[in-house]
């Protein structure tokens, strides 16, 4: 059995300012940097020997405090990359739902078939993101794995192990600085943490 603690990364000032990121490569900001430290206490107690991240900087941040602690290195990989919808980067979410709030309501009826504006449907997140954790828990069985990636792949990571239909991933919770921790036992996987955020008591 393979263990995989799927983290979300923390804050940038575009949360804070209630802006869409999606594939925008922008750092943590202060209190993403301080909601790390906190991710980075709160697996030091799971069980793990390697770290993986999505190549943008937000992950990378969180990854790197993480896997500072046990002395490990980080693999990137652009699988684990957020869902591309570029044409909302850094764009209000009151903008986005009032220019394509249409769009939006078409999409969450039918998201297999009808897509986002972007680069890549969700069907295209899933194959790359279940590809990706299938691969790596194949390379590392019996071990643990600590992943830091973004909202849309560890949903669907997530669905794709409970077997939950692609079409209702995001009724998930995936909470920014979360933890999340799936077991890799091939039909038999499952879910053993969701959206974890114990450890952000205290914060604003």
């Amino acid at each position: 059995m393979s263990n995989a603690i799927l983290v979300r990364h923390g804050q940038t000032a575009w949360h804070r300012e209630g802006r869409y990121v999606g594939t925008a490569d922008i750092p943590l900001d202060d209190e993403g940097k301080r909601q790390a430290e906190l991710v980075a206490s709160r697996v030091a107690e799971e069980e793990f020997s390697y770290v993986y991240s999505s190549p943008y900087l937000r992950c990378k941040e969180m990854a790197e405090k993480i896997a500072s602690l046990k002395g490990y290195t980080v693999t990137e990989d652009k699988r684990l990359r957020e869902m591309d919808l570029s044409r909302w980067d850094g764009k209000p979410l009151d903008d986005v739902i009032r220019e394509d709030g249409e769009l939006i309501k078409n999409w969450m009826e039918d998201p297999i078939s009808r897509s986002l504006p972007g680069e890549e449907s969700l069907p295209q997140v899933r194959e790359r993101a279940t590809g990706w954790l299938k691969e790596v828990t194949s390379t590392h069985p019996g071990e643990g794995i600590l992943v830091v990636s973004h909202g849309a792949p560890i949903c669907v990571m997530i669905a794709d192990v409970i077997g939950l239909p692609l079409a209702n991933a995001f009724r998930l919770i995936v909470d920014v600085a979360s933890v999340s921790i799936v077991n890799c036992l091939g039909e038999f996987s499952n879910l053993k943490l969701l959206n974890d955020t114990n450890h952000l008591r205290g914060l604003e």
